[in-house]
């Protein structure tokens, strides 16, 4: 016999019995009918009735008795299979997402059967640096559960490799029941996976972020920006920016532990709650620098001003003579710090004007490195696209953001730099969750480089950059503390346009 396609002997003892009272069933009506049918009318009821109205009143009374015989046997059928019935709750607990038999997916095989272009899109980077970071994060990775006895592990261990499968499947925008479905465990697994993996990165020494240290470092980056430049500023030691981390509205246990209301996190200018993420990176958009200690209301200029890399590159002798971050208006011009002019209208017979308008150009030339770096590192992890989930405190989701920004780090390192268009059922689920489809950028990450403002509003960053970009925090005093002072950086640049007599190049007049 078989029951649902499967040999009695795999079933449950209550599910034997029910499959058995259901097969016997048809046999004992066929008898009990058969005993019906033997026996004749009583001669009381043919004398009283008649002899038709008896024989009626006979077949009436024995399909009675068969459908009570067939009730009586489905009620025993039902009560013998039934979880809730006293005879099995005995025998232990109801199936759970612990007792579910579940077939592991076996990374390794099955990345041998995936193409490589197809693996990237997922993973969000390609076979090559996938291995190299499990090489990194193996020592700091948590105990898989391998030596476990079996038992305990009923379904077999998690590896290593599927751990990192499922973070970074996370990381790319995907749904964990999609990745949990997909790899054989149960929907706690990915988010397990992904702290485990967060956790390892930050305790690797090989992934951290360290802004260079020596003159002779800072130089290297100098020359980097000097050979993106068009007429070669080699005074840039790192390109300066705030992007708005998107997170949910925090709940009461958040607002208990920062200690003020979430009203603070939610950015007027771009109509969100977040995190102000203030960073600094190179030529290559590698981050030099990441501070996420504010949230969303807070400008530019007040993060940068209470971070801890302001207070060391204004000490005397850090910075390389000569050398400065490139920001945009949100910081103000200093020693370390050379920002564009600001309200600056354009007259074509002033040169001195038109000097001025030149070298925002150039300036921004270098500074927009710092906006391409965002741009690669929210299309590559499209979990950046979307609020962080609810469920994710403040605290990790500053964990989880300066992991994603060391990964950022670790593929162009690998020179795995190229980011290939998003998954599709990642896509999708970024959009349904109120996401951006993704950031628009050119391929060669020029100076002219912008996101097409003729799309839709979501395929555009700077629905994200620049959250806190308001300059009603520089204060008078702020802004003249430096203008007297000669030989700032970004009068020297100054003087390179007006006297090599370069101008804003005419592709760009459109967009000023």
């Amino acid at each position: 016999m078989h029951f649902e396609g499967r040999h009695l002997s795999h079933l449950p003892r209550s599910h034997k019995i029910a499959n058995l009272a259901m097969n016997l069933l048809p046999f004992i009506l066929h008898l009990l009918v058969a005993i019906m049918s033997s026996v004749g009318s009583n001669g009381f009821e043919r004398n009283l009735y008649g002899e038709q109205t008896a024989d009626d009143l006979h077949h009436y009374q024995k399909s009675i008795f068969v459908s009570d015989v067939g009730a009586l046997m489905a009620s025993i059928a039902t009560f013998s299979s039934s979880d809730a019935s006293p005879l099995t709750a005995q025998k232990g607990r109801s199936q759970g997402s612990k007792t579910i038999k579940r077939k592991r997916l076996n990374v390794d095989e099955h990345f041998l059967s995936m193409d490589p272009a197809l693996f990237r899109r997922k993973y969000r980077m390609g076979f090559g640096s996938f291995y190299k970071l499990l090489d990194i994060l193996d020592p700091h990775l948590n105990d898989t559960g391998e030596d476990m006895k079996s038992k305990s592990t009923p379904n077999g261990p998690i590896t290593k490799s599927a751990r990192l499968s499922m973070a970074l499947r996370y990381f790319a925008g995907g749904d964990p029941a999609d990745i949990c479905d997909h790899h054989g465990c149960s929907l706690d697994e990915p988010l397990r996976s992904v702290w485990s993996v967060v956790d390892a990165i930050h305790e690797a020494p090989e992934m951290n972020i360290v802004f260079p240290q020596t003159h002779e470092e800072q130089a290297l980056v100098a020359d980097g920006f000097r050979a993106k430049s068009e007429i070669g500023i080699d005074c840039c030691v790192g390109a300066i920016d705030g992007i708005l981390i998107w997170i949910h509205k925090p709940g009461k246990n958040d607002v208990k532990a920062i200690k003020f209301g979430p009203a603070k996190f939610y950015c007027g200018r771009k109509k969100k709650f977040g995190l102000n993420m203030q960073a600094v990176c190179d030529a290559r958009g590698r981050f030099l620098d990441v501070e996420i200690k504010y949230p969303g209301s807070t400008s530019d200029f007040f993060a940068f001003e209470q971070s801890e890399i302001r207070s060391v590159i204004e000490r005397e002798g850090f910075l390389r003579p000569g050398l400065c971050l490139f920001g945009d208006n949100a910081y103000v011009n200093a020693p370390y710090m050379c920002v564009p002019f600001r309200n600056l209208a354009i007259i074509p017979e002033n040169l001195e004007y038109v000097a001025k308008d030149g070298f925002n150009f150039f300036q921004s030339q270098v500074r927009i490195n710092i906006e391409c770096a965002f741009g690669i590192l929210v299309h590559r992890f499209g979990i950046l696209r979307k609020p962080i989930p609810v469920n994710i405190s403040v605290q990790k989701t500053t964990s989880l953001v300066l992991a994603l920004c060391k990964l950022h780090n670790f593929c162009i390192n690998q020179n795995d730099s190229k980011v290939s268009s998003a998954f599709e059922s990642d896509v999708a689920n970024i959009l349904r969750e109120g996401g951006i489809y993704r950031p628009r950028m050119d391929e060669d990450g020029n100076a002219t480089w912008s996101y097409d403002f003729q799309e839709s509003s979501k395929d555009r960053l700077s629905s994200m950059l620049d959250g806190g970009d308001h300059h009603e925090d520089h204060s008078r005093q702020d802004r003249r503390k430096y203008r007297f002072r000669k030989h700032l950086p970004r009068d020297a640049i100054l003087r390179k346009v007006r006297d090599g007599g370069h101008r804003r190049p005419a592709r760009s007049r459109l967009r000023r």
